[in-house]
């Protein structure tokens, strides 16, 4: 196997492009289209990356990979928010990293 491809086997590349999407690129979507506040939050904070965080740390569990890859959507979301959304949205990243956690420890 080429290492360069054993390097991402490794890292799990999957875990990392969902975190980056999810907790970067798609508040900086939301902020270049000026979407409303309660799409923001209603949709984006507590529907979307919730279920997010719940099937990340499934997957994570599942796949029998290392557990701090639970941490990585969560920072990676506090820089989107940093960035990108309403102070308030920092709260969040808490809320994702414990329901990250839930997940990962009900499944069997």
């Amino acid at each position: 196997m080429n290492k360069s491809l054993k390097f991402f086997v490794q890292i799990k590349w999957r875990y990392w492009v969902a975190g980056i999407v999810l907790g970067v690129l798609l508040p900086f979507v939301l902020h270049i289209t000026s979407a409303s506040h309660v799409f923001i939050d209603l949709w984006f904070l507590m529907i979307i990356n919730t279920l997010a965080a719940i099937i990340l740390g499934s997957l994570i569990k599942a796949n029998r990979a290392n557990w701090a890859l639970l941490w990585l959507f969560p920072i990676f979301f506090l820089l989107g928010v940093y960035l990108f959304l309403p102070k308030y949205a920092y709260y969040f990243v808490i809320v994702y990293l414990t329901t990250s956690y839930i997940a990962y420890g009900l499944t069997s």
